[in-house]
């Protein structure tokens, strides 16, 4: 996309180009700033593209008025996915599709296949190394999303576990049998979905995230996930266990021997 030079000085250096980065370099046009960069590792809404390709977005979008922020999924004042997808779930490559329209639309200056090595203050300004070169800014702003770059430590045997950002299709797993270590929003999700495919799932929690009670979606699960957790196939196919801390994970012939601290 666009090119840089190592002598130039940007105003400011967005790394990242998801959600988080599309909508703030929006903001920045917005705001009459156009010497700025934005630095992508792969492609922009590469994390929601690799998304499994059955998970779709908790939040709803749906558009509610003609100014403002149109839905919930919007990451700027006059953008809605309802609008543009036509879909109030969206899939993670329908959202991908979405904020590439966005980054083409506003023309943001987005450099992508540019991986980040380091961040330093040198003196009043910021030194950003890539594996390409070296560039300079006034102010960095890091955008770069955690799906990427999925927790594997916690619990030995954690790495023979699959990670759910790994996971492109659930359809494709083989099986018929599922610990799921984890109960909120992404165990629940792929509960859900494997319940779909004919398999039977455990899910473990230390807590019981689906019983608390309160409007903090960092908290409780959303009300989708309920809704879908209340479908027969799911009642039927999943067990949920809570206060079941897993302390270990180990192979055990052609499957897995997972203990909890009880």
């Amino acid at each position: 996309m666009t090119s840089s030079t190592k002598t130039n000085v940007y105003d400011v250096i967005v790394v990242g180009a998801g959600a988080a980065g599309i909508g703030v370099s929006v903001a920045l046009k917005d705001a009459g700033i156009d010497n700025f960069l934005v630095l992508e590792r792969f492609r922009v809404g590469a994390a929601f593209a690799l998304w499994p390709e059955e998970t779709r977005f908790i939040t709803p979008s749906f558009p509610t008025n003609s100014i403002g922020m149109l839905d919930l999924n919007s990451v700027a004042i006059g953008v809605s996915p309802a609008f543009g997808l036509e879909v109030e779930h969206p899939t993670g490559k329908e959202y991908a599709f979405h904020l590439n329209a966005i980054a083409a639309f506003r023309e943001l200056p987005i450099q992508t296949e540019t991986t980040v090595l380091r961040v330093t203050k040198v003196g009043q300004d910021f030194r950003v190394d890539t594996e390409q070169e070296t560039l300079r800014a006034k102010h960095v702003i890091w955008a770069a999303g955690e799906f990427l770059y999925p927790a594997r430590g916690g619990f030995p045997g954690m790495e023979l576990c699959q990670h759910t950002a790994t996971v492109r299709r659930y359809a494709e797993l083989e099986g018929d049998d599922f610990i799921i270590v984890g109960g909120y929003e992404s165990g629940v999700d792929a509960a859900y979905h494997l319940a779909h495919q004919g398999k039977r799932c455990k899910i473990l929690d230390k807590g019981s995230p689906w019983k608390n009670e309160g409007s903090d979606p960092s908290v409780v699960l959303s009300t989708y996930s309920l809704e879908r957790m209340r479908q027969l196939v799911f009642k039927e196919r999943v067990e949920l266990f809570p206060n079941a801390a897993v302390t270990s994970v180990a192979k055990d012939g052609e499957g897995f021997v997972v203990e909890t601290a009880d």
